[in-house]
């Protein structure tokens, strides 16, 4: 009898184990590395091309042009600090650039920084801190510090490293917001601000890599299609690749496109459509 009750009450002291045990800590959520120093650098390619349908004064019919830009750069964010709060200061330079402007009457202009005498018209930037911002670990933008070239407000809709992680490591489907807002000052607007929504998707991860789906709307588009014009180059849609295993943004894959019907009148028609895409040079 007594071997009997010593044999069930080893039985029960092995297999009872399990329930006792804390449960296993959930996957840690993705985030930002940031590190005093350290330089993160990425090569940029957009691509641009731009259709506009507007009336002949002489004649009121219409008429189509088409410009184009092919930009290629080099751009270099090094961690000036993290604070406590691990919200990094960065500060950003172009280190290349060359672009290629097709205007409307097909001449082409061409700017490349490898030529001594055009890195000397680009003196003022080249490699040289022109955005320094304070990004958290979640790649929030805290706040622009200082932007010599193109608008601190822009920075909002084309976020440094691109995305917002979420609170928690998502699994494929899930998704989460974040809102913004732009004021576009004169001359390409009135000083209007307007609203948009940037939604992002987790598409899983694969390889060390978390993919994340990004699609960018207005919330209340102005009423006159013409006001509509300077917004649609923030309307980024496509896929955002961060290194979980760095804690870095890696890569994206992003596209604008619109076209606005009679935004200067009947018969008119702007025509948008741009490419960007972006890799990390780092090793």
């Amino acid at each position: 009898m007594m071997l009997r009750f010593t044999v069930l009450a080893l039985a029960f002291s092995t297999a009872t184990p399990a329930f006792g045990q804390p449960p296993a800590p959930a996957p840690a959520a993705p985030r930002f590395a940031w590190e005093p120093g350290k330089v993160h650098t990425y090569r940029v390619v957009q691509s641009t091309v731009v259709k506009e349908t507007v009336l002949d004064e002489k004649t009121e019919k219409p008429v189509t042009s088409e410009s184009g830009t092919n930009l290629t750069l080099v751009r270099k964010w090094t961690v000036k600090d993290v604070d406590k709060q691990g919200v990094a200061t960065l500060e950003m330079s172009i280190s290349e650039m060359k672009s290629v402007i097709r205007q409307p009457d097909g001449m082409t202009v061409t700017t490349d920084s490898a030529k001594p005498e055009d890195a000397k018209s680009m003196a003022e930037f080249l490699n040289k801190p022109i955005v320094t911002v304070r990004v958290d670990t979640q790649g929030k933008l805290i706040e622009v510090k200082d932007a010599k070239i193109g608008s601190a407000a822009r920075l909002q809709a084309e976020l440094p490293f691109r995305l917002v992680l979420p609170d928690a490591l998502p699994d494929a489907g899930k998704t989460w917001d974040r809102p913004f807002g732009v004021k576009i000052d004169p001359p390409n607007g009135t000083g209007e601000n307007y609203d948009f929504t940037q939604k992002y998707t987790s598409k899983g991860a694969k390889d060390g890599y978390l993919i994340v789906g990004v699609e960018t709307t207005l919330k209340a588009p102005p009423k006159a299609t013409g006001e509509q014009v300077p917004l649609v180059p923030m309307l980024w849609t496509g896929d955002v690749y961060f290194n979980t295993v760095a804690g870095k943004y890696q890569a994206s894959r992003l596209s604008a496109k619109a076209e606005l019907a009679n935004h200067q009148g009947e018969g008119t028609k702007f025509v948008y459509e741009s490419t960007y895409a972006e890799d990390s040079m780092d090793k």
